[in-house]
């Protein structure tokens, strides 16, 4: 809940001003959209390193199969907390 940075009041989405002490409410931004673009850009990135590390295990032209494998690991706990962050906020 957003607050009067004059009087510290809770300040409801509507208002445009605190109803305490009059103080004008400038309108807070919503940053979804690059929360949205950086979980998409997660996603691609964890499904490309998932395929990589199946490569790796049959060919010898990507990265050796243990840093693929804990590559897509971390990959997949970004994603999860992007996942996590973007909901809480909707």
């Amino acid at each position: 809940m957003q607050r009067c940075k004059q009087c510290e009041t809770p300040i409801a989405k509507s208002d445009t001003a605190c109803v305490n002490c009059g103080e004008s409410v400038a309108p807070v931004k919503k940053k979804t959209d690059f929360r949205k673009k950086f979980g998409k850009l997660v996603t691609v990135m964890f499904i490309l390193s998932a395929v990589l590390t199946v490569v790796a295990l049959f060919t010898s032209y990507v990265g050796s199969f243990i840093i693929c494998l804990s590559a897509t690991i971390v990959l997949l706990m970004v994603k999860k907390s992007a996942d996590e962050m973007s909901s809480s906020q909707q």
